[in-house]
Formats: structure tokens, sequence, C-alpha cells
């Protein structure tokens, strides 16, 4: 096993952070400074610059990966592949260096491209992206709003084409806007109800529309569909909204793409952070011999997602351990001082835009319910954040500290990324095999088992015993030490019990004995090629 290379960087609190994102922040600190040493390294407050002119996350060496963490987290990724059977599987793992500094990404690596196949997954093996692409649409969202090109207030209307008119909110004429689409609050169910037209003429009812979805199709889906209810209200997954989102995001980029072609998706995005942060190997889903064969839950036949037209926005990418790390690590701000604005943004998708208090999800309806249909709904009371694309948990639950969260699935590979920012901590799994339990959620119980590791007590040392001055006159009293040996604080003492036993239940749940051999995987990136994309 062997950790990648480091890259020195820093983050910079900038005055576009909002007061509860810097909450999210503050909490994760405040739970880390009774457990941490005291000789902790890692500064919090003004940032710094060292010798190379590189700026850090704001973070704290009590979440550095360790000999013993990365043994419990190399545990978790051999166990896991062998409860789901999975066929191969990825792992990259950002923290803090020891120096406070800048960051290490671990990479964990383990089975093969295809079963019974013989090549060996390592970190530049791509595996679908599948709805994490969905962050990668807010982050293009990000560096436009920083660039003036569009606002997040911006009503839909605005760049629908002259013939279509978008659907508005009762009486009081309330606009669908950016916000909502990125958010998941637009009142938009999770397809079209035209998605099969992506099918054509001469196979309808295929099993896989995106490809020949077109984006005329989309404004035309939209501008027949009444809201299911008030935009920015209640919170519905819409992979119709976010398609809707990217096609808008790329038209703005470049706006001489015909209808009748897929938008200009990847170029925006290349243009915007991917080139500037050398991620060669994520694109849209291409034929690439470093592309694992995505299979079922059962590992049976899954077809390729082959998601390159109007819909590619919401879940079109492909991507490799190596690119998810430098992802992760530019979302926790660890960034050179001459990263460029769209680089620089990429963090701000970590600020809380909506509270959702109330989720929506489909019900098993009968026939006269149509997905379009409010009453095909049911909807319960939650409490959390969205940002642009990704779920915020202030509270800490399951992790222990506030987290952001982002998964992904395709009809035959899955991936998740969860992020600590206080604590400059992420973690991305990929492996190509479809969830068959929305419960699987590797990334997850990794950062939480980071988050116990950071939240153990130090023991307090022990003081030198200093023997009382002897009394006069009279003879001197056998020596009393002032000290003893002092026991080490639990977690009852530091005032973290809750946080950090619920992380280890997660890590207990995972740890379960299994054998096989688990390859770290470290390896040089091939340039971006310049592949055909299937249509």
């Amino acid at each position: 096993m062997s950790a990648r290379r480091t890259l020195t960087a820093r983050c910079t609190l900038t005055a576009r952070r909002t007061l509860v994102a810097a909450l999210l922040a503050a909490a994760t600190i405040t739970a880390l400074s009774a457990g941490a040493p005291a000789a902790a390294s890692g500064t919090h407050g003004a940032p710094a610059t060292d010798a190379a002119g590189v700026t850090v996350a704001a973070s704290t060496p009590a979440a550095v990966m360790t000999p013993g963490l990365h043994a419990t987290l190399e545990s978790m990724v051999h166990d896991y592949r062998k409860q789901h059977d999975i066929v191969g599987l990825a792992v990259s793992v950002t923290t803090p260096n020891a120096s406070g500094s800048g960051r290490d990404v671990t990479t964990f690596t383990t089975g093969t491209l295809e079963l019974h196949g013989s090549e060996h997954v390592d970190t530049t093996t791509e595996f679908e992206l599948g709805s994490e692409t969905k962050v990668f649409t807010a982050d293009l969202l990000a560096y436009l709003v920083a660039e003036g090109r569009v606002s997040l207030n911006d009503e839909v209307q605005k760049y629908a084409p002259a013939d279509i008119v978008v659907p508005i909110w009762g009486d009081e004429r309330k606009p669908l806007t950016l916000r909502d689409l990125a958010t998941h609050q637009a009142g938009l169910p999770d397809y079209p109800e035209n998605f099969g037209l992506g099918c054509g003429a001469d196979d309808p009812g295929c099993a896989n529309p995106r490809p020949g979805y077109e984006q005329m199709m989309m404004w035309h889906a939209l501008q027949n569909h009444k809201l299911l209810w008030e935009p920015g209200t209640k919170w519905l997954y819409s992979n119709f909204g976010f398609g809707l989102l990217g096609m808008i995001l790329s038209d703005v980029v470049t706006p001489d793409v015909p209808k009748s072609q897929p938008p200009a998706y990847q170029p925006a995005l290349e243009g915007a952070f991917l080139d500037a942060l050398g991620m060669s190997s994520t694109m849209l889903e291409t034929d690439s011999a470093r592309l694992a064969t995505p299979y079922s839950p059962e590992n049976g036949y899954a077809f390729p997602w082959d998601n390159t037209n109007a819909f590619s926005g919401a879940g079109g990418l492909i991507s490799d351990a190596d690119d998810m790390g430098t992802f992760v690590a530019a979302h926790l701000g660890y960034l050179s001082t001459d990263a460029p604005l769209g680089v620089r943004e990429m963090a701000t998708t970590l600020q809380p835009q909506r509270d959702i208090s109330e989720s929506c999800s489909l019900k098993p309806s009968p026939p006269h319910h149509p997905p379009a249909d409010p009453a095909s709904y049911e909807c319960k009371q939650v409490d959390f954040q969205m940002g642009l694309g990704w779920q915020l948990h202030a509270d800490g639950r399951n992790v222990g500290v506030p987290w952001a969260f982002k998964d992904g699935g395709t009809e035959g590979s899955s991936t998740e990324t969860s992020l600590a920012p206080g604590l400059g901590v992420g973690v991305t799994t990929l492996y190509n095999q479809a969830r068959s339990s929305e419960s699987q959620q590797l990334a997850t119980s990794m950062l939480a088992a980071i988050v116990a590791e950071a939240l153990k007590p130090t023991p307090t040392p022990t003081p030198t015993p200093t023997p009382d001055p002897a009394p006069a006159p009279g003879p001197a009293p056998a020596p009393s030490p002032s000290g003893g040996s002092a026991t080490p604080a639990s977690l009852a003492d530091t005032g973290n019990d809750a946080a950090g036993a619920g992380a280890a239940g997660l890590v207990a749940l995972l740890l379960a004995a299994g054998g096989g051999t688990l390859l770290v995987g470290r390896a040089r990136r091939a340039p971006r090629t310049g592949g055909r994309l299937r249509r």
C-alpha cells in the first residue's frame, strides 16, 4: 500500500462564504479542540503561505493518514468488495498532511476491469460517475455566476428558445430559476414524460433513451409540464432539472450549437476547470480501454450509460481515482495561489443555498397517477441543506462532524463522494456494479472512520513528581508526589461521545473478516485523448 504524491496547497476563506458555511467548519474545529494534540500545527485562522507560495485548506493534523488509519481503511475497502461481490473498486482519500501545509491523497484499488478478467483496476481505471456529474454541473454554474454571465436568480425562461414558454407557479406567477434547478426544488419530476422519444422511431421503448434525447425534446417536455408545486419549497430529486441546467449552461458557453445537436457540455467543463486541474480522464463517456465494464448488482449484463446528449449534465461523465482526488481537493480548498477563477469557485458550491424541510419521493402509484401528478408523491419532514448540487448535513449525523454528500449510480456503476470540509477530508469511491441498496455507502463509512480517528482524545502527559519542601525545624517527612499517572481521557470527558460513538459504530459494521489481495495503486496520468464521443 502506498500514499500518492502530496501536493502543497492552501485554501482562503473569502468574503463570499456565508455565515452558515463558516459555522460548518467552526463546528468541526470546536469538536476537535478537546481531543486534538496540544502540539497540533494546523491553523484555523488567517491563511499562511509556504515557501512555494501555495496556500492550504483550513484543517487539523488530527485528521492525517496514519499507519493505523490506513490499515483500517484498507480493511474496509477489502471487506466491502467481498461483501458485495464487486468486480472492480477504486477509492481516493484526501486528508491534510502532517505538517498542515498541504494535502495527501491515498488511493486503494482492488479487483479487475471486467468479470474474470486479468487486467487489474488501478488509479487510472475509469468508471461511470452517473449523478456525481451533477456536482460538475454545479461547479460550472458557480463559475459562470462568478464571471457574471448568469445569476442564480435568473429565470429559466431567459434561456429558453423563442417559441418555448416555461411554466410558472400559481396566480403569483412565480418563475422557475437556476437556483431551483441546482437545489432539486424546481417542482420537476425525476425524468420528463417524453423521455422515451430518445429511443427514436426505429427502436421504440428502448432500454436507454439518453443518447438520442435531444435539446428540443427537453424544452418541449418542460413547456408541456405543469409544476408539481411551488418552486423553492419541496425537495424532489430530479435528473430532469439537472439535465436542463447542464444544457442551459453549456449553451451559455457555446451558444451556436444547433438544438438538433448535443450541447457542448464537456468543452464547457474543460474551459471552466478540468483543463486547469489536469483532469484528463474526466469526460463524457466514450469507448476506452481503461473504462471498467458495468455490471448489474448480480454481476450480470448492464448497458453503458452513454449519457452524451441533452441529459449529459445530469449524469454523463466518466472519471478515475486520480482525477477524483484532484476534484475533491479543489472543493476542500487545497488551491495554488494562482488557481484560475473556475477552480477557486468550486468550493463555493458547498455554501448552503436552501434549507430543506420537506422531501418528496415517487410512491408506488396506480396507473391513473402519472409522475407529473402531485398525487404520485409522498413527502416527509427532513432537516438538511442544499448547496449547489451537494447535500449538506450540519448536524453531523452518521459521520460525527458537519459533512457534504453526493453519490451517483448508473445501470452498472456506482460512485459516492463524502466530504468533511472543516477537517479538510474527503473520500470518493468508484466501482463497476450498480447498487442493490441505498445503504451501500462506503465513502460515508470511510469518512466516519477518519472522523472517529480524528476525534480520539490523547492521553494527558504525566507531570514530573516534585517533592514537597521539607519543613523546619524537625525531620523532613517522606516526599509525596504532587502528580501521578494520568488516565487517558474518555470520549465522554471530551464531550465528543455522541459524535465519536456514532462514527465508530459505522466502522464496526464494515470491519468483517475477509481474504484476497488488495492493491494500492499509483499510476501516471495519460494525456487527454481526442476520442470520438458516442451519440
